[in-house]
């Protein structure tokens, strides 16, 4: 397979090339959409989606047809409803025995997060801003302090369990579902169909599950056309055409792998922050990017088409 086919079929699988038309197409096709930054979560669904709009992920989130907490390798991400059950019931053990020594040292021992947890249960009856989750516990007896790390790990550590997620800016508990358990090779299947061409290392990079569980449960080493009755989807010329995207912080573009040579060539790589912003342009990092007194400033370090370029700056300057 050659290089321009791979990077055509990963903007394709990432919905880059073929916007989905709703928030739930899109989160079904990629699976999650990194969030710990709910602005730059609303860039990536953006970049992937046509008629979708700000609004439309306020009020997904609000109704909880979509939910941001704790995924892959313990960061927020959005997710589908239908999705959550089992995805935090896969990734959240690991998560919890990965943070477990920070959560120590802040002094969050297995007691004191157990009875947190049951507050949290009880007083979650609404949404609540961080310093009122805060004030709950402490009148309940869980005394955190603010300045410290400890409130943040805890929460993480909740909805690594499945009793909290986040909105835009307060938590609540997490809404029950009916999904049914899965395991990793499902989640496997869903990642090649969002990122591949993809290798078992990529994945393990991605999910942050542990690599011998992986290996176990990995079809192959690497996914390439016919192999393995796998059906590549087929591209035409349209796939690499100069299509520009401007990718915002905490993107999966580059954080979805291991190996990010063939998204980013070794000579610039010290140019940029695998974490983003990035300009993209068919499925290579061509320049970075930055909001400044309302305008968008890019640094260009490859060819980047100006009317497709001018396009994506109005797009984003338009996402508020």
């Amino acid at each position: 397979m050659t290089a321009g086919r791979a990077r055509a079929l990963r903007m394709r699988a990432q919905r880059l090339t073929t916007p989905a038309r709703s928030l739930s197409e899109l989160l079904h096709d990629v699976v999650a959409v990194q969030a710990q930054d709910v602005t730059a979560a609303g860039l990536a669904v953006r970049a992937r989606t046509t008629g979708v709009t700000p609004t439309d992920l306020r009020a997904a989130l609000d109704a909880g047809d979509v939910v941001r907490t704790c995924a892959m390798r313990g960061a927020v991400h959005l997710l589908r409803r239908e999705d959550v059950g089992w995805l935090v019931a896969l990734l959240g053990p690991v998560n919890v025995a990965r943070s477990r020594r920070r959560r120590l040292e802040l002094g969050l021992t297995d007691e004191v997060c157990a009875r947190a947890l049951d507050v949290l249960r009880e007083v979650l009856t609404e949404p609540l801003t961080k310093p009122q989750v805060v004030a709950r516990l402490a009148d309940a007896g869980v005394a955190l302090d603010p300045a410290t790390p400890a409130p943040a790990y805890l929460l993480a550590h909740a909805a690594n369990l499945g009793v909290v997620c986040a909105g835009e800016s307060t938590y609540r508990l997490l809404p029950r579902t009916d999904d049914e358990p899965r395991g990793v090779a499902e989640l496997i299947r869903r990642y090649l169909r969002a990122y591949g061409p993809a290798t078992v290392e990529d994945f393990t990079a991605w999910s942050g599950l542990p690599e011998v569980e992986v290996r176990a449960a990995f079809p192959f080493d690497d996914l390439v056309e016919g192999k393995h009755g796998w059906q590549l989807p087929a591209t035409d010329a349209a796939d690499l055409d100069g299509t520009v995207r401007l990718l915002g912080p905490f993107d999966t573009f580059l954080l979805g792998y291991a190996d990010r040579t063939l998204l980013l060539a070794p000579s610039d790589a010290v140019r940029v922050r695998p974490a983003g912003p990035h300009v993209v342009v068919d499925g290579q990092v061509r320049g970075t990017w930055r909001r400044r007194d309302g305008r968008v400033v890019v640094e260009q370090f490859g060819h980047i088409p100006v009317s497709e370029l001018d396009v994506e700056v109005e797009s984003v300057l338009a996402w508020a």
